[in-house]
């Protein structure tokens, strides 16, 4: 079981997330910005984190360049969800929206294992 950040700006996605991932037996955090991402992983550390690319406060590249440039936080593997993947550069995998959610639950899984 792992324990995922989910991170959109649109709260029916991050619903939808939830039951995914929790149906699929893991653990899920949620916020709604970037900003809001950081401060969770101070408070407890994922074990992948799922997140939107367009987003206000801070979006899904800003938030990925900042857990890169911090060893604390380098390692935590980072699935980016986009309708436009050339900007998630640096992301461990990028996933189209929409996306399948057997797929998604494969790569998180992977992501979180290690492979």
């Amino acid at each position: 079981m792992a324990l995922i950040l989910t991170v959109d700006d649109e709260p029916d996605v991050l619903f939808l997330l939830r039951v995914i991932f929790e149906r699929a037996g893991h653990r899920v955090m949620e916020a709604p910005h970037g900003q809001a991402a950081l401060e969770a992983i101070q408070e407890q550390r994922p074990d992948v984190i799922v997140t939107d690319l367009m987003m206000p406060v801070m979006d899904g590249r800003e938030l990925l360049e900042t857990l890169k440039a911090d060893p604390k936080t380098a390692s935590i593997p980072v699935l980016m969800l986009t309708a436009n993947p050339n900007g998630a550069l640096g992301a461990d995998v990028v996933m189209r929206k929409p996306f399948s959610n057997t797929e998604i639950v494969e790569s998180v899984e992977a992501l979180a294992s290690g492979s």
